[in-house]
This record gives C-alpha cells, structure tokens and sequence, in this order.
C-alpha cells in the first residue's frame, strides 16, 4: 500500500528535542520509500499509519528482530545491525542482490506529490519518542520469541548522550498497561521521586545505566523521568507540600514552647552545611500531611516533633549579623517568635553561628553526640599515639579485606571462637563510635589476627601487627569509651531524648565511670582526666546549667535528683517556684480568692438556704490560697508521687497528669520539648548515622536543602 512521507523535517525534531516535546505514533505498519534503494532496507522499515503514511524517521524498526535502531540518514548502522544480530541473513541478502551500477538520475521538480512505497509489511504497535524521558532497556530480553504476527509496544528513550534503547512488549502487556498509562505513569514517577527522597539519591540516578537496567529488568514498560522533571517539577511539588502542612502543624501550637536545633556536616565537596530544625509538642490531635500519597503525617501527639526547617552553606562571608538575618527570617517565614524558643541545641562548633545566637540572648545547649564525638576526638583519636595506631590498623584491615584468603581464614576463626556477636570492619573517622566498635571488634580477635596475616599472599605478607604497647591501649580505649558507647545507644533507645537526660547522665560518667582509679595504667588515667575534664567544661555555663537542672526535676524519672547536693535542691526547688509563680501571673491567675470572686458576685444576690443561715457563722465555706501557696502545694503534690519507671516516655507521664498538675504541667512543657541531641534518634545507632552521613554527604548544592528537608519530614 503506498502513502504520502510525513516525517517531520531536521529542524522540527532538533526543535522538539530542546524543548522536551513528546511523541507517541501508533503504527500499523513498516513502509520503505522507493527513495530508499538500498537492499538492507528489505529487512527494516519506518512505522507508518493504515495508509502507509511514515510518522517518524527518527527511528526504523528491523523485521527480523524487532529491535528499535536510530536512522542517522544511511544505511550503515542498518547492516552493522544485521551483521551483529543476523549474519546469515546478511550473507543471504548480499548473495541474492549484488551491488548495482549507479545510475544518474535527473533531479525531481520542487512539486508536491505522493511518494509510493518500495515495502510494506502489515504490523502494528505504539512507539514513543520522549526527549524528557530516559532509558528502559532490557538486555536479558529473548525478542526472538516474539511471534513476528503479534501487535508489538516499543518504548524509546533517550539518554542525551545519543545512546538510544528499545524495551519492545507484546500487544498483550500493551493493552494490559495501555488503559492506565497516564495514571501509571505519575505513580511511577512518584515512586522514583520517593526513592530519590527515602534514600538521598541525587536526581542523576534516572540517567544512570545501572538504574534504568534494573528498571527494565523488571519488564514494566514504564517511562523514568527526566532529572529536568524531577528537579523542576516533581521534588518541588513535593517540597511546597510539605511545607504548607509543616505550616498549618506549627500554626495549630501557636501558644506552644518550641527548641531550635542547629547540626553541621561536611559535604563530600568540603563544604560546611548546618541544617536548621524545630522541635516541639503537639497540643491538638495530629493532622496528615498529603503529598500526593498521603506519606507525610505528624506523629503521635505525646512524643516530641521534630521538623527539618533549611539547610544553609557555612560561607566565611557570612558574619554573625548575617546569621542572625537567616535565622530571623527563616523563623518569621515558619511563625515562630523569639520569645517561644525555650533553648537552641548546638551540633555546631561554628562560631558566627554561636555568636548570632548569644547576642540575641537564647540559651545554647550543647548537642550530647556532637559533644562526645568532639571530646572522644580531641582527647583520643587524634593524639599522635593513637592517630598511629589507627593508621596501623585501617591498614592492616584493607589489606585482610583485599584478600580472599585472609577473609576465608578470618571466617573460619571466628566461627571457632563463636564470636557472633559484631563483625569486622573499617570505621568511618567522622562518627567516633564507628571507631569504637571498629577497636572493640579488633580486641576481641587479637589472638586470631596473627593466624589470618600469615594467609596473606607474599605481596602484603610483610604486613606489622600491632605491638604489646599498643594491644594495651587499645583495650584501654575500649574500656574507658564503654560507657560512652552505653550513653549513646540510651538516646537511641528513647523514644524522645530530653535535656532531662544530659544531668544524670552526666553525673554518673563523670562521678563514677571516668573517675580515676589505682589500677588504671598511665594512659588510662590521662584519657579519664581529660574526657572529664571537657564534658564538664561544655555545660559549665551557668544559665545551661540552670536549666539542666529543672528539666531533670521535671521529669519524673529523676525527680529526686539523687547527684545534687543539698544545697543545690534548696536552688533548684526555688527555681522551679518562681519559675511557676511567674507563669501563672502570665496567664492571669492571681488566687483561688479572686478566681471565685465573680461566682460569689453572682451568687451574692441569691436566696440563702436554711443551712447557711442557721450555721453560716459557725462554719467557713471558703478558704483563698494565694498564687505562692497553690504553687508550693501543687510542687509539692508533684514531689509527692511515686517515681515513675525509667523505661516509661516523660511527655506521656505528663500527658496524664495534666489536668492533676495544670500549672506545673505548663512549665513541664517549657522543658519538654528541648532533646539533648541535634540528631533524631532513629539515626544515633551507628550503622544508621554512617549510612545517612554518606548519602548526605553526595548530595550536590543545587538540591541539598529540598531533597534534607524532604527526607526529614517524610514518613511511610
């Protein structure tokens, strides 16, 4: 059947190419123009309609096979491709048709009429040609299977680097997925874009091979989109979102006490970046926050939210006024005031950072896991002696781990010592538990090291173990850094940290586990002084102080407060009194008296009964408590109950208690929403924080804050 060449001409396509325009042609059939002479073409064709007429010449269609190649205007791709794929069709084709003198043919007039076809061949199916959209291929795909009768979907992609692959399916899978294709193919992008989310994957993994391979593996005959897509369409979409609900949550606690937190991490570029959050509890009954998919919800209402804010580049152009401005802004942008910022958690040794902050008179508690993996660094890990040892061991492991053999035998070992618990394996220096555990696990094969560098081929047999020096401080390290390690993984087994913590917590390590004793060697008798010496050091100030203490008389759990000294529990029950006073002042209530007064006013005119007649004079009816005696009788209530379990969350004990306690719940409140570190606890355990840390760490600047912010914030 012949019909008329439609192709759109050169500048049409590279035009649609700028602009991201998609096609999709449904073809009917294969057609060769009789311009097109050559005898490779009786094996391709272009899709063309049920009249024959061409829809595209950006891509042919092989007869035999079924696979999708580009045109570029010849035919030499044409026979590469048959003499890759089917060479005895090849030689078939060449024997039958030798080449032909050229003959000279007069030059057609500039007239417009229809071009007939040399070849037709009757099958149909659907191609997209989609410069927004990227690869699916399938490499594993047996296309000879493929009945040449059957209705057939090919899906084009692009990758921009002018590698086009096809991913061919049957008219079965196509009238399978056709239906739903539009509604499909937003899922899928959804989904990617959740990925990109959950997991910090940079928008450039849609152009990666090794993805699109894998999406094709799974035979869905889906369209990846684009980074462009994603970057400009998708993840914003989801950002402003989240964003307005994050909003209408924080508008809803409007009268609620709200702690900033600050945290610094260092880009793989070397670029220093501090994530901004809030944190507070939620007074009403949680909302849902729908991004499409209905993933973003707040949490239960008695635990302590915490929502990421932005993510800004630590410029040594930004002074402390400049800070100041960001924040100020940032805080206006999501409602919060100055005045309801109970305290800021500093992750950050960041100066003009620190400086913005105290000059505007808010009070800067240092973060519990930046403080320990300062001071185990300073005081530990990077002092020449064990900075040595350690450059011994991470070599001493990157060697065991390149060979194969020393790996056998480090198996075969552990299994006879029955050591199941913990594995081998090099630590990551910017998370100071990771080396830790790194140590910790080293020990505990010390006499099974030997055995495994003897298997080491002849290459790296010369490898230096550690010397009887240095096995001692190694296991010094381990036992002095133990209760560190404990202390870490109680914040990760709290459902909501609190500054109630950082005081007891502190006390028992300080009193009690890095207290020098006689047996300890020299070493371990400096690195205790020093440890201790530093941690009491970063929560000297006395305002942090203060408030450290209140909050641990707060909580029930450490109400008794059994490391202060008594005069400190005269301070501190003064503290907490006026602390009370001064907000019930706040909120209007004077005494008992005057908050009865208009009840009595109202009563007064009323008839008396012949009880209060006969005996009104003999009996009080009344008694007014001033707002300093219902503030000690309502602490005193509260010193009055039983502790409650330490395995049992403050913020619910408090929920409960609200309405027996109202005032001194209100300040409970002002505490209760400070944690103790800038980190959620889901990333404190370390295999969680290495992970997260390198796949922030990846991210570039141009989506750092949107795609943080969106992994923070979203919840399954």
């Amino acid at each position: 059947m012949s019909g008329v060449d439609r192709t759109p001409d050169k500048s049409r396509i590279m035009y649609s190419k700028h602009t991201e325009e998609k096609h999709t042609f449904v073809y009917k059939k294969l057609v060769v123009p009789t311009t097109k002479r050559s005898i490779y073409w009786k094996c391709f064709g272009f899709p063309a309609n049920e009249a024959g007429e061409i829809l595209t010449k950006v891509k042919i269609i092989c007869l035999l096979c079924k696979t999708v190649i580009s045109y570029n205007g010849n035919t030499s791709n044409l026979r590469m491709h048959m003499q890759s794929k089917h060479l005895n069709e090849l030689n078939e084709l060449e024997a039958s048709s030798p080449p032909k003198k050229p003959r000279i043919e007069p030059k057609p007039k500039n007239t417009k009429k229809k071009v007939s076809n040399m070849y037709t061949t009757d099958i149909d199916g659907a191609i997209q040609v989609d410069a927004n959209m990227h690869i699916i291929s399938d490499p594993n795909a047996v296309l000879e299977e493929a009945d040449s009768a059957s209705n057939l979907r090919v899906v084009l992609k692009d990758t921009g680097d002018n590698d086009n692959i096809a991913f061919l399916m049957s008219s079965e899978d196509h009238d399978h997925f056709g239906h739903s294709q539009p509604s499909d193919r937003s899922k899928i992008s959804d989904a990617i874009a959740e990925m990109a989310v959950l997991d910090l994957h940079l928008p450039d993994v849609v152009q990666s091979v090794g993805f699109q391979r894998l999406v094709a593996t799974l035979r869905s005959p889906c369209e990846i989109p684009s980074k462009a897509n994603l970057t400009d369409d998708i993840l914003p979409r989801m950002y402003d979102s989240c964003r307005e609900s994050i909003k209408d949550s924080l508008a809803m606690c409007a009268e609620s006490s709200y702690a900033i937190s600050f945290e610094e991490w260092l880009a793989a570029s070397g670029d220093s970046y501090i994530t901004m959050s809030v944190h507070f509890q939620q007074s009403v009954h949680s909302i849902s926050i729908d991004a499409n998919s209905e993933n973003f919800k707040q949490g239960n209402e008695e635990q302590l939210q915490t929502k990421v804010l932005t993510t800004i580049q630590c410029s040594p152009l930004f002074d402390a006024d400049h800070w100041w401005n960001l924040i100020d802004r940032e805080m206006k942008d999501w409602g919060i005031s100055k005045d309801s910022i109970s305290a800021v958690i500093m992750g950050t040794s960041y100066e003009p950072l620190i400086t913005a902050l105290k000059n505007n008179d808010l009070t800067l508690i240092p973060c519990l896991l930046h403080t320990l993996q300062d001071i185990c660094s300073r005081c530990c890990f990077m002092t020449p002696v064990v900075s040595t040892i350690l450059t011994k061991i991470r070599t001493i492991l990157a060697i065991i781990f390149r060979s194969s053999t020393a790996q056998a035998t480090l198996r075969i070992q552990e299994n006879l010592l029955q050591l199941e618990d913990g594995i081998l394996s090099n630590d990551y220096p910017r998370a100071w538990i990771s080396t830790y555990v790194m140590l910790e696990q080293l020990a505990v094969r010390r006499t099974i090291l030997p055995n495994v560098v003897e298997n080491l081929e002849s290459a790296t047999s010369n490898v230096t173990l550690l010397s009887d020096e240095e096995w001692a401080i190694v296991e010094d390290i381990v036992n002095v850094l133990e209760p560190f390690k404990v202390t870490t993984m109680t914040l990760a087994e709290e459902k909501a940290p609190l500054i109630s913590l950082l005081k007891p917590l502190m006390w028992q390590l300080v009193s009690v586990h890095l207290k020098v004793r006689d047996l300890d060697s020299e070493f371990a008798q400096e690195l205790k002084k020093s440890l201790s010496d530093m941690l009491k050091e970063r929560y000297q100030d006395t305002f942090v102080n203060e408030m450290l203490k209140c909050a641990t008389t707060l909580d029930p759990r450490f109400k008794q407060l059994p490391y202060s000294a008594e005069e400190s529990k005269v301070m501190l029950s003064s503290t907490i009194r006026d602390a009370l006073i001064k907000s019930m002042a706040e909120r209007g209530i004077l005494s008992s008296e005057n908050s009865s007064g208009e009840m009595e006013d109202s009563k007064r005119k009323a008839r008396l009964s012949g009880m209060k007649l006969l005996l009104g004079g003999v009996c009080t009816t009344s008694s007014s408590l001033s707002v300093d005696a219902r503030a000690e009788l309502e602490i005193a209530l509260y010193q009055g109950e039983p502790n409650a379990s330490l395995d049992q969350c403050p913020l619910v004990w408090w929920q409960k208690a609200s309405s027996k306690f109202a005032n001194l719940a209100r300040l409970a409140a002002f505490y209760n929403c400070v944690p103790a570190t800038a980190t959620p606890p889901s990333r404190i355990p370390v295999d969680a924080q290495v992970r997260f840390d390198l796949k922030r760490a990846k991210l570039s600047a141009d989506c750092i804050d949107k795609l943080i912010f969106l992994n923070a914030n979203y919840i399954c």
